[in-house]
């Protein structure tokens, strides 16, 4: 059995990790959230109850996900050569 604190920080590590991912995700991640939250007994209906509701605790979590990766910066990608791939040298003839 897992302690509270330890449900707690997969919750935190789970909103961490949803920063670096598209909008895709943002419905799972509510899910995985919501259900540890209620094992936490955070949350009063299970997530048998809580999924097609509207105004749900799922849906809510989902709006705070989408405000938190909004406030993230995207990451830095290095931009690449003109082509976008190294040139190879080829040993040829000199003209």
């Amino acid at each position: 059995m897992k302690t509270e604190k330890e449900i707690r920080g997969e919750a935190r590590r789970i909103r961490d990790r949803v920063k670096e991912l598209s909008g895709f995700w943002i419905g799972e991640a509510s899910a995985a959230i919501y259900a540890l939250e209620w094992a936490i007994d955070k949350r009063e209906a299970p997530p048998s109850e809580d999924i097609g509701k509207a105004r749900g605790g799922r849906e809510k979590i989902a709006a705070a996900l989408v405000k938190l990766a909004e406030k993230t910066p995207p990451p830095r990608v290095k931009p690449r050569g003109a082509a976008g791939k190294k040139e190879k040298k080829r040993p040829g003839r000199r003209v």
